[in-house]
């Protein structure tokens, strides 16, 4: 801090800096709330990206009923069995319902205009 000529302290208005946080502010990668393709090539790939995840994620749903009876088939202990499939499933249905809302996101995102932004 530096004096003035009356030998007082000068008042600073700014707050300290946060020396964790980058110089720019974070606008966030693909497929975050804020993130807008920016030009119509950008639109057509997140589009086809966000479908390939939302059509991926329901046949995962869609095949983890066959993937239930192939296990509860293929062990022959019954218990064993239930309890490796149901284990199985729950995983697939995680990772598709992942899948399923990511590309969702992705899909809503490519409809999404951008900003004009000044240069």
């Amino acid at each position: 801090m530096k004096r003035n000529d009356q030998g007082a302290m000068r008042q600073i208005d700014d707050p300290l800096p946060n020396l964790g946080q980058s110089r720019r502010p974070w606008t966030g990668g693909i497929g975050s709330k804020g993130w807008v393709p920016r030009n119509t090539f950008a639109r057509v790939g997140v589009f086809m990206f966000g479908a390939t995840f939302v059509t991926g994620a329901l046949s995962m749903i869609a095949a983890s009923l066959l993937l239930k009876g192939e296990m509860q088939a293929s062990i022959p202990l019954p218990v064993v069995g239930f309890l490796a499939s149901f284990l199985a499933v729950m995983m697939v249905l995680c990772v598709a319902g992942w899948f399923l809302w990511y590309g969702g996101r992705l899909v809503m995102s490519s409809f999404r205009r951008a900003a004009i932004r000044k240069k």
